[in-house]
């Protein structure tokens, strides 16, 4: 028994908490794309996602050594996931997403609705030279 912990005992100290995923599933019948954003509005990512479709954010919190002159020393959690209609409208919102989180786009606050997207008015042609036969 002891022999089979030593061998995963290496596995659970690699699992830790260092990674920040989440989950994200656009559960509408619209293309949504989803932007994540950190806690202090940094862009971290942007998806753009199909109906039903699910996918994984992942991004490495182990700390580095690099250090930029000026920046606070703060965290880039909780996560703002914003999901964005192709029309450019907002569909939802959620705030405070913790790190593991599932994050379907019908449970965040918003309007749920995303308009139509305009159609381009074909311009005249710039000029009414016709083709000689």
């Amino acid at each position: 028994m002891r022999i089979l912990f030593l061998m995963v005992f290496p596995i659970w100290v690699w699992a830790s908490t260092n990674e920040g995923s989440l989950l994200l599933h656009n559960d509408t019948t619209m293309i949504l794309t989803a932007v994540i954003t950190a806690s202090d509005g940094t862009f971290l990512g942007q998806f753009s996602m199909q109906p039903g479709q699910q996918r994984n954010f992942t991004t490495n919190l182990y700390p580095t050594i690099y250090e930029r002159p000026g920046a606070p020393n703060i965290s880039i959690t909780p996560y703002t996931v914003i999901w964005q209609c192709p029309s450019e409208g907002i569909f939802s919102m959620c705030t405070d997403v913790s790190p593991g989180a599932y994050v379907k786009a019908t449970i965040c606050s918003g309007s749920h609705f995303c308009a139509p997207k305009a159609k381009l008015e074909k311009a005249p042609p710039a000029s009414r030279l016709e083709k000689v036969k």
